[in-house]
């Protein structure tokens, strides 16, 4: 068959030889395997290089903005204050465009991978939560505050009729606000700091500022709620009003004199009454203080003695006890009570300027203080009958005044500056008879009552029935061991009789039966310490030399009373030891408003203080 052979059915076909180019089995080769993780790395090296770069220069811009916005918060607040209506909304436009560049830059997939890294991470992490807050404040905080600002501008004053107006369109977004803020300060608060040093001072920077806005906010979206029905918003309120003499210390401050009824409706103020404490002699209210009101004060009859009505330092305790007095001479209920000294009557009045007495007395912020606690015994001490009515009728005749004066207003932002500074000094108290207004009031801390938990401080009540009180001068210091339970703390009062000599018969009077031993201007002083809730009273000492005590409760507040006689010129020294509760805060001092402010020097653990 033309000699050629039959190709065979099983034989194997040639082995087919690769072409050129093709990679086959190539693929799998060492040298195309190091090839790949190569590039691989390279491309993940730029990719980590690339976000590494875009982290730090986002990061260096991001803080750049944040410290323009920690500048502009108190060019802000300063402006607000100042009632730069115009500055505040420019500054307010421009930490909300600093505010939202911060958050922007600290946002997307490469910050969050990186934020959420162990330990390296944690500045990150801390950085995009203080940008968050940033924003937050700028978007959902700041233009609030500028409102507020815009709306008080327009809220004015006509005779004495406040217009409500503005305060009704302000208390929604103002509380809104301030929950903004709670929110915010909490989220911040609830971040661990840094190690890394400058974020750790921005946090600690931010949350300082959040912790002063938020006070503000809280306390604004808090006196908003409650003025308007203190206001007579929705119907008429009848207040007792308490001027208090602190020439002769009480618990509150000093002692009732001369009173006022008003009312308020619908924002316009009226003066129904004025009158002195003679109208309530032999006036008793009716009203049930408790077992340990009764205990510690009922020897001294406050409900029946309107001079002894306030020896508690909790104010709540006099303003029951006004309203029943009231209530039992004119049978009227009043709405509220409010009492002020002269210093707070001074701060009102370098906003409304001076007010003018019927004989022409001018009375004005610079001399108010002095001529109602001292000028006024030199004209009438001479302790005669005459000279008692003419002292009253004159102190009932600048109450007048100075209420109708206040009446005509003033710059409503410097008058709500100036309660606020009479409030937080404990010169301007209020107390309402409604439970919830009343709960705001407390939380406010415009009620003037006695802290709850982690407490200090010494009260002084005259024992001597005189008027030497304005030469008291009282320095006070507290220094605790730990925040542990079982704690020792120390307490100590220097009390200083400045009282010079001349003093008119009637200042220097002793009532008591320790005066018949004494000099003219030898004052006698009951001192009552108030230690934290849950404490235990270890020792007493005055001038050095051990006292018996005994300890009773108020508000559940441990006390110890100690009877010091204060010869003019002496200097006395009273030291209380106890043992502390574990405490979760800084001690809360217990002040006392009186002529001459206390010197206070806190020393030791500060506890629960939180940066």
């Amino acid at each position: 068959m033309g000699g050629a052979a039959e190709p065979r059915d099983d034989a194997d076909p040639p082995e087919a030889q690769p072409l050129e180019g093709a990679t086959g089995d190539a693929a799998d080769s060492p040298p195309f395997r190091r090839r790949l993780v190569f590039w691989c790395g390279a491309v993940a090296l730029a990719t980590l290089v690339v976000g590494l770069a875009w982290i730090v220069v986002t990061g260096v811009l991001a803080r750049g903005q944040l410290q323009k916005v920690r500048a502009d918060l108190p060019k802000l607040r300063q402006a607000v204050l100042d009632g730069r209506s115009a500055d505040a909304r420019q500054i307010a436009h421009r930490i909300g465009d600093e505010a939202a560049r911060a958050h922007a830059l600290t946002t997307g997939p490469a910050w969050w991978v990186a934020a959420n890294l162990p330990i390296v991470g944690s500045p990150l992490h801390a950085t995009r939560i203080v940008a968050s807050a940033a924003d937050r404040i700028g978007s959902g905080v700041v233009p609030t505050v500028v409102t507020l600002a815009d709306e008080l501008s327009q809220t004015h004053l006509s005779g004495s009729t406040v217009d409500l107006t503005p305060l009704r369109r302000l208390t929604a977004p103002l509380h809104r606000a301030a929950s903004t803020i709670d929110q915010i300060t909490a989220d911040v608060q609830r971040t661990d700091g840094s190690w890394f040093g400058p974020v750790n001072s921005a946090r600690r920077n931010l949350l300082r500022q959040l912790v002063r806005v938020q006070g503000e906010l809280t306390g604004a979206d808090r006196a908003a709620r409650v003025a308007l029905p203190m206001l007579g918003a929705t119907h008429p309120q009848r207040y007792f009003i308490g001027f208090l003499n602190d020439a002769e210390a009480r618990g509150v401050g000093g002692i009732p004199g001369a009173f006022a009824i008003a009312t308020m409706d619908n924002g316009r103020l009226t003066f129904e009454h004025f009158g002195s404490d003679l109208e309530f002699r032999h006036v008793r209210a009716h009203v049930q203080l408790g077992a340990d009101f009764t205990a510690l004060y009922g020897q001294d009859d406050p409900t029946g003695t309107y001079a002894n009505s306030d020896l508690s330092p909790d104010f709540q305790n006099a303003a029951r006890i006004w309203a029943g007095l009231w209530a039992t001479k004119s049978g009227q209920k009043v709405d509220g009570v409010l009492a002020l000294d002269p210093t707070a009557l001074g701060y009102l009045l370098a906003v409304t300027g001076p007010a003018r007495m019927s004989d022409g007395q001018r009375v004005s912020v610079g001399n108010v203080v002095a001529l109602t606690q001292r000028d006024l015994y030199r004209r009438f001490g001479g302790g005669t009958r005459a000279d008692d009515a003419a002292r009253k009728k004159y102190v009932v005749d600048l109450a007048r005044a100075v209420s109708r004066r206040l009446a005509d207003g003033g710059n409503p932002r410097r008058l709500v500056r100036a309660v606020g500074r009479a409030a937080a000094e404990r010169r301007f108290v209020v107390w309402s008879a409604d439970p919830a207004i009343e709960r705001q009031i407390v939380t406010a801390h415009w009620a003037g009552a006695l802290p709850q938990g982690a407490s200090t401080g010494f009260v002084v009540n005259n024992a001597a029935g005189s008027k030497l009180d304005y030469y008291l001068d009282r320095s006070f210091s507290y220094t605790r061991a730990s925040c542990g339970a079982g704690a020792p703390a120390t307490a100590t009062l220097r009390l200083t009789n400045g009282a010079p000599s001349g003093l008119p018969s009637y200042v220097t009077f002793r009532a008591d039966s320790n005066g018949r031993s004494s000099r003219p201007g030898d004052n006698r002083v009951l001192v009552t310490y108030y230690a934290s809730a849950g404490a235990t009273i270890r020792s007493v000492s005055l001038d050095g030399k051990s006292l018996p005590f005994t300890s009773a409760p108020e508000n559940g507040l441990p006390t110890v009373t100690v009877d010091v006689e204060l010869p003019r010129s002496a200097t006395r020294t009273l030291r209380v030891t106890v043992a502390e509760p574990a405490a979760r805060a800084p001690v809360t001092v217990v002040k006392q408003p009186l002529v001459r402010p206390m010197k206070i020097d806190m020393e030791g653990d500060r506890c629960g203080r939180r940066g």
